[in-house]
């Protein structure tokens, strides 16, 4: 009997005890979460990640803008969102009804408990512990395609990992905090992972395939990196923002340089035209046309402009050895200065005795200088490794043009070829001055312009002429090409084509003798 009522003492005790836990539970159940001191705390403790498939839910189920960029966290009427708050929640908040919960997500959308900022922490958090794992999974180096986007391949591949004219050994230490890296990888993705992918699963994506390329053990990220090189290493030139050198290749540069080649041969024309039909033909000097007498004219104002054309860059060329910065910028200087030398050359055999009697040993003194200067400048610039100074030197000597009949060697032999025909020239004079003395003060009193003495110089001047215009006309045609074809390697960073202060400057050096030619025009 008593066994019997101490059963029924303990049963009923805890039946006691189960209707003072089930009235507990109706107590949690129905308290207002936003009412309690300790809202704010709830909330800071939320474990998003504890469900992620309640996760998964609630991100995909939250309101997007017109760009697809989440604009809020809905409202607390949607089962989805109580599903994803109820899993988050404290376990001692778990139990709480749907209503509390209703109220208390609200409360996090749209009311004070939304400047705690909590969105944005979700987001993250669910992206990179809930999303981005089966991202990973679904998602292999295979599947991307890095030609996609060769402008963001070129850019991480030259600018990150340094592969300009030829991949080199992968460092796994390189880390995403590169932007290119990200960008690279993103562009590489399918269109429709690019669509839907957020930052944080892209970093996450990244450390996922970086982590598994350690050197020499797993090469998967190595051999695709190897292949987009192969298939964009065309562009890596493009994005290393060449803009050329306005100073020395500008369009009004060049254009001064076309204005001196096309003045040259103009005036070898009617230079040799008047020897031509008074020397040769005997034809009377006295009433010589107005275009000879205004050429003949202009001609100080010419020799002046190519003298001193020629001496400015010669002189620029030691800024351009010292601090050039390219091995474009190399190549226009060495065929302006050709250039330029050898239209002064042209313009000297046309009248000797004239400008030698106006300058008289100061222009030998000028023009030693020129080429000294610019001997010294092409002994030091065949000196270096280009190939190692010069980011562009492989850019330009890719191109199958550059390769064959543009390739430098041919038009930088031409200045040695101007310099060697000088000193011959001048060892020869000096010879037959010393031994022929008395035959060249003979030569000296001839009026008639083409016997004896002054048919051979008249011969070696035209031959000076001839050569010396070639010379001009092949430079400045080099000239425009590879600036064409560096234009072509640079891209949208090429800035030569633009027309600036300079550029009008330089077209102004030849404004002297062209206005002298049209003044003397108008007076007869």
């Amino acid at each position: 009997m008593d066994t019997h009522n101490s059963l029924a003492s303990a049963f009923g005790v805890l039946l006691l005890l189960a209707r003072l836990s089930a009235s507990m539970v109706i107590e949690r159940q129905d308290t207002n979460l936003t009412t309690l001191p300790n809202a704010a705390a709830i909330v800071d403790n939320l474990q998003y990640t504890a469900n992620c498939t309640a996760a998964a839910l609630w991100v995909n189920n939250l309101p997007l803008d017109a760009a697809g960029v989440v604009k809020g966290a809905g409202n607390g009427s949607s089962s989805i969102n109580i599903a994803f708050l109820r899993s988050s929640l404290p376990s001692e908040y778990q139990t709480s009804s749907d209503t509390a919960l209703t109220d208390f997500y609200n409360d996090m959308s749209s009311g004070p408990l939304f400047n705690l900022e909590w969105l944005g922490t979700a987001l993250d958090d669910v992206e990179a512990v809930c999303l981005a794992p089966t991202l990973e999974k679904s998602l292999t180096l295979d599947r991307l395609n890095a030609t996609q986007n060769c402008t963001a391949t070129a850019q991480f591949l030259s600018g990150t990992l340094g592969w300009k004219t030829e991949t080199k050994p992968y460092d796994p230490s390189i880390s995403a905090n590169d932007s290119s890296w990200l960008d690279f990888i993103y562009y590489a993705l399918p269109p429709d992972v690019q669509n839907n992918i957020t930052d944080v699963e892209l970093d996450v994506f990244y450390d996922h395939i970086s982590t598994t390329a350690i050197s020499g053990i797993n090469t998967t990220l190595v051999n695709f990196l190897t292949g987009a090189w192969n298939s964009c290493k065309g562009r890596i030139c493009e994005v290393q923002g060449y803009t050329g050198n306005p100073d020395i290749g500008g369009i009004g540069v060049l254009a001064s340089y076309t204005a001196e080649a096309a003045l040259v041969t103009l005036y070898f024309i009617v230079v040799n035209a008047e020897i031509y039909m008074y020397g040769i033909h005997g034809l009377s000097q006295k009433n010589p046309s107005r275009f000879l007498k205004a050429f003949r004219k202009a001609s100080d104002d010419l020799l002046d402009g190519a003298l001193f054309f020629s001496l400015s860059i010669s002189s620029a060329g030691w800024v351009s050895l010292h601090s050039g910065r390219s091995y474009y910028e190399k190549l226009v200087f060495t065929s302006a200065n050709v250039l330029a030398l050898s239209a002064l050359f042209a313009f000297m055999a046309m009248f000797p005795g004239q400008y030698l009697k106006k300058r008289g040993h100061v222009l030998f003194l000028l023009i030693g200088g020129i080429l000294v200067e610019s001997s010294i400048q092409y002994i030091a610039y065949m000196a270096e490794h280009s190939e190692l100074k010069y980011s562009d030197y492989y850019c330009l000597h890719d191109n199958v043009h550059f390769k064959g009949r543009y390739h430098p060697a041919i038009f930088q032999s031409l200045f040695f070829f101007l310099v060697g025909l000088c000193l011959v020239g001048s060892v020869a004079a000096l010879w037959y001055y010393l031994y022929h003395k008395e035959e060249v003060k003979h030569w000296r009193k001839t009026q008639d312009p083409l016997s004896g003495l002054h048919l051979w110089a008249f011969r070696a001047r035209l031959l000076v002429q001839v050569v010396a215009i070639g010379v001009v006309w092949t430079e400045c045609i080099y000239l425009w090409k590879i600036r064409h074809m560096m234009a072509e390697v640079a891209g949208d960073s090429w800035s030569e084509g633009t027309w600036g202060f300079g550029q009008i400057l330089a077209l102004f050096i030849w404004a002297p003798p062209l206005l002298s030619i049209c003044t003397t025009l108008r007076k007869f």
